[in-house]
């Protein structure tokens, strides 16, 4: 990606999240923090997993890889799970306007989330291969949907990896070995890692390409 596109994307990401906030404190409906504080946080975890993979990009030492890349994995559920804030979308006379503020919320995410995935398969992708590059991307498209229930429905966030990684563990094993029987969460991250692989794919056949890679 030339420097030009890059301050693009910088501007355009930060002109979408400036849209959200202006929606949110002009809104005379809900109060003022509400729902713009925890759009505000979730856009902050959105954030993480870009700077990981930036580092991801850039870091010489291949030792370094694993853990930026375990790092940018365990936030970038973050990105995609502002969609899921949908399901606080109220009603009222100013509907429009809690659609608009959610909408741009939910495409700053995804469009973080992909950008952040472009970045990791890229390196990848010169690293390993094309399609070593591709098979990280399906495996960390599903571990994202995975990532979105957790968080969604099991309430876990992100730092509950390192701080209850037992808890975390057994609460999505439960539901992994039994899909079926929980019907919802399986159907969100059905939606959700159809909806993100989509997404990257949509978004990735637009970028320009960094030219052959290894086999």
């Amino acid at each position: 990606m030339t420097y030009s596109r890059r301050v693009v994307l910088t501007v355009s990401l930060v002109a979408t999240t400036g849209l959200m906030l202006v929606l949110g404190v002009t809104d005379p409906a809900p109060p003022l923090i509400y729902p713009t504080r925890f759009f505000v946080w979730n856009l902050v975890l959105a954030c993480i997993p870009v700077f990981f993979a930036a580092g991801f990009a850039v870091v010489r030492p291949r030792i370094w890889l694993i853990p930026l890349g375990l790092g940018w994995l365990a936030f970038l559920p973050n990105a995609p799970y502002l969609v899921t804030d949908l399901v606080h979308l109220g009603s009222g006379v100013e509907v429009w306007r809690h659609v608009m503020q959610y909408g741009v919320a939910a495409w700053t995410g995804v469009i973080l989330g992909v950008v952040s995935m472009h970045l990791v398969h890229q390196r990848i992708e010169r690293e390993f291969g094309a399609v070593t590059g591709w098979i990280a991307v399906v495996v960390a498209v599903g571990l994202c949907a995975i990532g979105v229930v957790i968080g969604r429905f099991q309430r876990w966030n992100s730092w509950d990896l390192v701080t209850q990684p037992g808890a975390v563990a057994a609460t999505t094993f439960d539901w992994v070995r039994s899909p079926l029987a929980y019907v919802q969460p399986t159907g969100v991250a059905i939606a959700v890692g159809a909806f993100f692989g989509l997404a990257y794919l949509t978004l990735w056949s637009l970028w320009p390409s960094p030219g052959p890679a290894r086999a």
